[in-house]
This record gives structure tokens, C-alpha cells and sequence, in this order.
């Protein structure tokens, strides 16, 4: 029998532990980004590296969540081999997100 996956993490839970590990952060939020360019458009000037995070799984329902800085070109069929995935690479969808990160697309994050 396959374990089930844990919960995600709560957001809540999320600044607790940052904040047990003393790590310092600033929040800022935003609607659902679907494209480095709507990404772009709703931060603005914000400094700093800025991601884009890929919520990806093989034919096998293996899956991956792949950060990248936003102006890298990613190869999915590069990836595939990378990764060693069964079979092309796709999008996970949206209900398979929602059970494993707890997030709504648009909104995947390296935290997730």
C-alpha cells in the first residue's frame, strides 16, 4: 500500500517554523500569477532573484516541483532525462496541486 502523502503545510505553520529558524523574511502578496510576464507586472521594481516553479509529473505519476529563475529556458525533454522520468513530462493539474501543495494554480511556490 502507498503512503499517503502528508498535509501540506498551513501558511501559518510556514512563518512559524521561519520564524523558530530565526529567519528573517518580508511577505507580500499578490493575485495567482500564471506567466513570468503577469509575474513581472505584478511585482514591479521588487529586487532580488525572482522564480518561476513548475508543478510537473511523469507517465508514471512520479512528480516534481521545479524552481528556476524566471528567464531560464527550460527543456522539458532535457528535464525528462535529468530527472530520469518514465515518459514524457506534463503540467500536474489542478485538483493533483491542490492534494499535494495545497495551492490553487498560479500560486506554486518553492515552500509548497
Amino acid at each position: 500500500m502507498d503512503n499517503p502523502a502528508p498535509a501540506p503545510i498551513t501558511e501559518d505553520g510556514l512563518f512559524a517554523r521561519l520564524d523558530a529558524l530565526d529567519v528573517a523574511y518580508a511577505l507580500h502578496r499578490h493575485p495567482p500569477a500564471f506567466t513570468v510576464e503577469e509575474a513581472q507586472a505584478l511585482r514591479g521594481s521588487m529586487p532580488g532573484a525572482h522564480v518561476k516553479n513548475l508543478f510537473l509529473r511523469d507517465k508514471k505519476k512520479n512528480l516534481w516541483l521545479v524552481t528556476a529563475l524566471e528567464d531560464q529556458k527550460i527543456d522539458l525533454k532535457a528535464l525528462r532525462q535529468t530527472l530520469q522520468a518514465k515518459g514524457n513530462l506534463s503540467f500536474g493539474n489542478a485538483e493533483l496541486l491542490m492534494s499535494i501543495l495545497g495551492v490553487k494554480p498560479g500560486s506554486v511556490t518553492p515552500y509548497g
